[in-house]
């Protein structure tokens, strides 16, 4: 109910007029366990039917309204009085508009549906904000291993890979913070045994929390690595200013060569193992040892931002319906790893695409599923899939209080898939207007 009632506000400015009670009710049916973004689907549908009302009511196009409404940078704050720091939601609708050609789309939709009875045309822009708290996986530790012999390095964490490329991340994360190549990191599998009191994975926050956590870890290893480290590189300069052959070689020794040196069989034996954890203190959630409130009195930690245009094509008399293009621009700072980033843009926006288009669960009066094979429930399949589909990152925009720049990914962009719903909305609503109704 919580994230419902957050979401609810989304980039909007309400005037200092907004009240939002949610109530749950007892059905006769299942109650029916968190996935994906939790309650912020549905109250996005929530904000972008009243947008699309209003518009309708004033005879406008529901893109105007919500540029006329929308927070800026100047006074982004949520109705909680919540300050959105970074807030650029406004910048990425105008500039995925702008990318995306909507305004001479828009004017080619309004000519194919004059020339058309019994197919039409819509073109939707929407923004989108959401708020990550770190509660779900605050306080996940890391264990890193360095093997003297060869230099690879063992890495553990609290998190669990379930598609999300979190292996791929802390595997990135620890080779860039020890100087060692990535092909000398191995990723152990989640195990309470090596790393304990393993936090919740979800909430999109996990591979951050994660990355952080073995960061510090790795930060700790180059804290003792460093004197073996040292000693090498002057000695390999002394012996290359004494070999004019060698000039020009760097100096700096391997990875293998420093942690050998720091383990040496008859020689030094540090301890190449270090263990991290991260754990913010900054959303209502975190307390002291006496269990007092010591954060900020905010579910979230941070936002991130971004917005899409959809354009669909729909047959009147049979329903069916083509996405014909969908551009999504989205922020998540100074990406760690843009392929997987924007494979989980690409991922969460499809998902939301099912969500808000076709997959649609019925029960009978008794409260029976009757939806339980894809002859009822229809997921969709590649056919569903937008014909031309552009997912961009925000450049040049790290994010300061982020891990190494970055910003969570995962769930946020499954409600931009509203966009397509927004688009069919408008299909439909033109079919009386050219041509009359099926």
């Amino acid at each position: 109910f919580g994230e419902y009632a957050e979401a609810v506000a989304s980039v909007y400015g309400w005037g200092g007029h907004f009240r939002i009670d949610v109530h749950g009710m007892k059905t006769n049916l299942p109650s029916n366990s968190a996935v994906r973004s939790f309650g912020n689907p549905q109250g996005y549908f929530t904000t972008e039917t009243i947008i699309e009302h209003i518009a309708s009511t004033l005879g406008k196009p529901a893109e105007e309204i919500r540029e006329r409404n929308m927070l800026t940078k100047a006074n982004a704050m949520t109705p909680e009085k919540q300050e959105m720091e970074f807030f650029n939601a406004d910048m990425l609708y105008a500039k995925v508009k702008a990318d995306s050609r909507y305004t001479e789309r828009a004017a080619a939709v309004e000519e194919f549906n004059r020339a058309n009875r019994w197919r039409k045309r819509g073109i939707s822009a929407v923004p989108l904000r959401y708020g990550h708290s770190y509660v779900y996986a605050a306080g996940s530790g890391a264990l890193v291993n360095i093997n003297g012999s060869d230099g690879s390095v063992v890495v553990h964490h609290g998190g669990v890979e379930i598609g999300q490329g979190i292996h791929i991340k802390v595997a990135q994360v620890a080779a860039l913070t020890l100087g060692c190549d990535l092909e000398a990191i191995k990723v152990g599998e989640s195990n309470t045994d090596v790393v304990p009191n393993m936090r919740f994975t979800g909430g999109s926050i996990t591979s951050e929390v994660c990355c952080e956590a073995v960061r510090r870890a790795c930060l700790d290893l180059n804290a003792t690595l460093e004197p073996h480290r040292k000693f090498l590189r002057e000695k390999k300069q002394a012996e290359i200013a004494a070999d004019p052959a060698r000039a020009g070689e760097s100096p700096e020794p391997s990875f293998p060569e420093v942690a050998a040196a720091a383990n040496s069989v008859l020689g030094h034996q540090e301890k190449l193992a270090a263990t991290g954890i991260f754990a913010p203190t900054n959303n209502k959630y975190t307390t002291d040892v006496e269990g007092k409130p010591n954060g900020k009195p905010f579910h979230g930690d941070y936002f991130t931002f971004g917005a899409a245009v959809s354009e669909v094509e729909l047959d009147v008399l049979t329903g069916q319906t083509q996405v014909i293009r969908s551009d999504v621009l989205f922020d998540v700072g100074q990406s760690i790893n843009p392929g997987i980033d924007i494979a989980q843009i690409e991922g969460a926006f499809c998902w939301g695409l099912g969500y808000y288009m076709h997959e649609e669960p019925l029960m009978d009066a008794r409260g029976a599923d009757r939806t339980q094979g894809v002859w009822e429930y229809k997921p969709p399949m590649a056919a569903e899939m937008p014909r031309e589909f552009s997912v961009e990152l925000l450049r040049d925009n790290p994010f300061p209080k982020g891990i190494l720049g970055s910003k969570a990914v995962g769930e946020p962009p499954f409600m931009l898939a509203y966009s397509v719903l927004g688009a069919v909305k408008k299909a439909i609503g033109s079919a009386p207007q050219e041509g009359g109704g099926p």
